[in-house]
């Protein structure tokens, strides 16, 4: 392939035969033969879009056509705060009550407002499927960018794959505690097989359009703080637009614009929402010992009566499952992309894309095989849904930290913002977003049931250090096997 040498203040894209096609490019570093990825470029003219992504290492696969509202809703659905705050909502009372919940909720969303701007500055620059792994190696240079773009692939990818069982467990609650409402006295309705069935179920049908103990109260103060798990499992998922990159035209200030408007509305949106809800609330401490398999089912047979808590909860299973197939989109748009650059094994597999519209099958089959892996977890422990969600959000959690930290430091002085940036705020802001998100992560892996056994442990600490350990693991491994002897970076020929 030819070399793309740099000509400033506009990029020369050379194609294999000599064509050139000349624009600015944002967000780039170094020299851009650096950056140069699999195959060969095409001939004929190429759009301002593929031209960028050629230039960020890697030729046009998946068809484009999104703009701005399809990219608003990807994340808009994947924050889904319509079933989101639901899923949760037994927990946060049990937990903090309604107080916790409404500040917990008001702050995290605020505060994800900060969050969303920043990364989507991040997001303009490096517009690509791979998203926040690929920033965090073109932000952190020759010499780290490889070890941290491995790093945060595999604490990213993994954060997407278990928000799928997560999000799909949350839609079979709402359809148990509905048949619970219906059929009281039915014992099967509280068996563990019984729910699996269900959540399997569910994924199969949010697969299909992708591919065509005894209490022990805690302080006030501790009850507040693990509650904020309310919140920071609705407000994740910002990337979910930067996955679809490759596939929206205009990609540098639509996925941005994306990213931002729809935690800004699901923000504006859901903060009354919650607000008028805990108005309804008749009784608390019927809320509190209802059992229910989602404690949301005594709220609303205390507001609408059982035949009306029935339909709506019929509702929220439907929407959540449709949230679910989102979440897929969004997990398998990342299994595509790391698959694309031998990080996952049998990536050879994963990247392949098929059919007429050019959509990775295999990726989407191998995320719902591992979500409904996961979701037998829940036969065995009464918090191993709770650990699911917060183990998402931290694994989600170490993936925007790492990026915002390299942004700040390793590259400060790399990063070339688009025309859709944060200007002077971009530093103060950055580092307001990594001690929040250090903030919120320590407090997902405290206890969240008393006494801690082992049935009531939460699992997410000890989930977030295997996924660690098998990167670390991957990176170091001897003999030539271990990524630190043949991954040079996303985009790059392994």
């Amino acid at each position: 392939m030819s070399e793309l040498p740099v000509s400033s203040p506009s990029t020369i894209i050379r194609g294999w035969k000599g064509n050139t096609y000349e624009r600015e490019v944002p967000g780039l570093l170094g020299r851009p033969e650096e950056h140069l990825g699999h195959g060969e470029f095409p001939t004929q003219a190429m759009s301002e879009d593929e031209q960028l992504l050629a230039r960020l290492g890697y030729k046009q696969e998946l068809n484009r056509g999104l703009g701005l509202f399809e990219n608003w809703a990807a994340t808009f659905s994947c924050m889904n705060f319509v079933s989101g705050m639901p899923i949760l909502f037994g927990w946060v009372m049990m937990t903090g009550g309604p107080q916790a919940a409404v500040t917990s909720w008001t702050i995290v969303s605020i505060i994800s407002c900060v969050l969303a701007s920043s990364l989507a500055e991040i997001a303009a620059a490096f517009p690509t499927a791979g998203g926040i792994y690929f920033w965090t190696y073109l932000l952190g240079g020759p010499e780290w960018g490889p070890f941290l773009s491995w790093m945060t692939a595999w604490w990213n990818w993994s954060a997407w794959v278990l928000a799928v069982p997560g999000t799909q467990q949350g839609a079979t609650n709402f359809l148990v505690s509905a048949l619970q409402i219906k059929y009281p006295d039915a014992a099967i309705l509280h068996e563990g097989w019984f729910s699996l069935l269900i959540t399997l179920a569910g994924l199969v049908a949010a697969l299909t359009p992708n591919i065509t103990s005894p209490k022990q109260q805690a302080s006030d103060a501790y009850c507040w703080v693990i509650s904020f798990l309310f919140g920071a499992w609705e407000f994740g998922g910002y990337d979910a637009s930067a996955h679809l990159a490759e596939e929206t035209e205009d990609a540098s200030k639509t996925v941005a614009g994306g990213m931002w408007l729809s935690t800004v509305s699901t923000t504006i949106l859901s903060i009354p929402t919650l607000i008028m809800i805990l108005f309804c609330i008749q009784n608390f401490e019927a809320l509190i010992s209802a059992t229910y398999a989602n404690n949301w089912a005594e709220f609303l047979v205390q507001v609408v009566g059982p035949r009306g808590a029935i339909a709506i909860l019929v509702m929220n299973w439907i929407d959540c499952t449709c949230a679910t197939a989102a979440v897929i989109l969004s997990a398998q748009r990342v299994t595509f992309a790391i698959s694309r650059d031998n990080i996952l094994p049998g990536s050879s597999l994963f990247r392949q894309v098929s059919g007429v519209h050019s959509i990775p099958v295999n990726a989407a089959l191998l995320v719902v095989f591992i979500a409904a892996a996961i979701s037998c977890t829940v036969l065995g422990s009464s918090v191993a849904f709770s650990a699911i969600t917060a183990t998402t959000v931290t694994c989600q959690n170490m993936s925007y930290l790492f990026v915002l930290i390299t942004r700040h430091t390793l590259g400060r002085s790399r990063f070339k913002p688009a025309p859709w940036n944060l200007g002077p705020l971009s530093r103060p802001v950055g580092y307001f977003c990594v001690l929040w998100i250090a903030f919120l992560s320590t407090i997902l892996l405290l206890p969240q049931v008393f006494p801690v056994t082992l049935q009531t442990l939460n699992y997410s600490p000890v989930c977030l250090a295997i996924v660690t350990s098998v990167s670390v693991i991957g990176w170091f491994l001897p003999f030539g096997w271990g990524g630190r002897h043949w991954f040079k970076g996303p985009g790059k020929r392994q």
